[in-house]
């Protein structure tokens, strides 16, 4: 009998699936007779990924939803129908979690969206190499446009901004608003290696001003999409794409932005946990973009899961009074 476990790589071509339905790959290529009945076998090419029977995690409801892009299942959760489209997008090492309290709030006037980027969450897991600023960016956009989003509001925290941005710069007629949160949008942004190269979940309750309320439950969550070492490889992957000079990959697509923010003329709310960082940084991307405004939450790094009380409030205030 198979140990549910222990599932191996078969030639870096197959993915195991708890919801084959649900997603749009091929049929199963290998006989699952010996399998679980909530796992499937299907070919994927080139990527690598588990997807098992994940457990209930501790406010997440949300039904999965998929859609293929570029060759990879990405996972998102599509919650409300009667507004209009507000899209959320984490950065490192989050997955769409961690907007699970602030999604019930909004998808009761709104269409409530949050993808989990390539390599986190329920998406696939492609090989570490595919894992630079291009490509993160093009998912993103590619996302926007496969499910025919139009007039969006994009909720940005972390490397979810800079790669959503890109399409911001590119797209402004469809974008009516922003909320952009503890983030970078410059190219002389540095993270120092040695604080980059120890980035994992623990993170986002280390880093908290308020780490009551990061509950260990939700750290369960957080940590679940990693489960081994080739899986871990996604955040640390990261680590190395800030862009250190002008021949780095992510600097001219940082420069784009950095350049391009300048121009827009979306209403735009700034929303930032200086509990531990302080507030500079927030300051120089407010000023960035013409028309922000700044709010600021004393709160760490990841201020959705660190005060997700206040963030909520502000971003409902801010849907209101723009008219979103």
């Amino acid at each position: 009998m198979l140990n549910v476990g222990i599932l191996l790589f078969l030639h870096d071509l197959l993915v195991v699936s708890s919801d084959p339905a649900s997603t749009s790959y091929n049929s199963p290529i290998l006989s699952a007779d010996r399998l679980p009945d909530n796992l499937k076998i299907t070919a994927i090419g080139r990527l690598r990924m588990i997807r098992q029977g994940w457990p209930y995690f501790d406010g997440w409801p949300f039904p999965e939803r998929w859609v293929q892009l570029d060759g990879l299942g990405i996972h998102y959760v599509d919650e409300g129908y009667g507004g209009r489209p507000v899209v959320m997008i984490h950065g490192n090492p989050a997955w769409s979690y961690m907007w699970r309290k602030l999604i019930p709030s909004v998808s009761s006037s709104h269409r409530a969206l949050a993808l989990d980027l390539m390599g986190f969450g329920k998406s696939d897991k492609p090989n570490p190499t595919l894992h630079d600023f291009p490509h993160h960016a093009r998912i993103v956009s590619d996302f926007i446009q496969s499910l025919g989003l139009r007039n969006i509001v994009l909720i940005l925290h972390d490397w979810g901004a800079p790669f959503a941005l890109q399409y911001v710069v590119r797209n402004p007629q469809n974008v009516a608003g922003l909320i952009i949160m503890n983030t970078f949008l410059t190219t002389d942004f540095r993270v120092p290696p040695n604080v980059a190269s120890k980035i994992t979940p623990s993170i986002i309750k280390d880093s908290a001003v308020h780490p009551e309320n990061v509950s260990e439950e939700a750290m369960k969550a957080y940590w679940a999409p990693f489960p081994d070492d080739e899986s871990k490889r996604v955040y640390q992957a990261f680590a190395r794409m800030f862009p250190d000079s002008p021949f780095h990959p992510s600097f001219r697509p940082m420069k784009e932005i950095e350049q391009g923010v300048t121009h827009l003329s979306i209403p735009t709310l700034v929303l930032w946990g200086t509990g531990k960082a302080g507030a500079a940084y927030a300051e120089r991307i407010s000023k960035m973009i013409p028309g922000s405004t700044l709010s600021s939450l004393n709160a760490g790094h990841f201020v959705p899961e660190d005060d997700p009380d206040d963030v909520e409030e502000l971003v409902l205030e801010f849907l209101k009074n723009h008219k979103l």
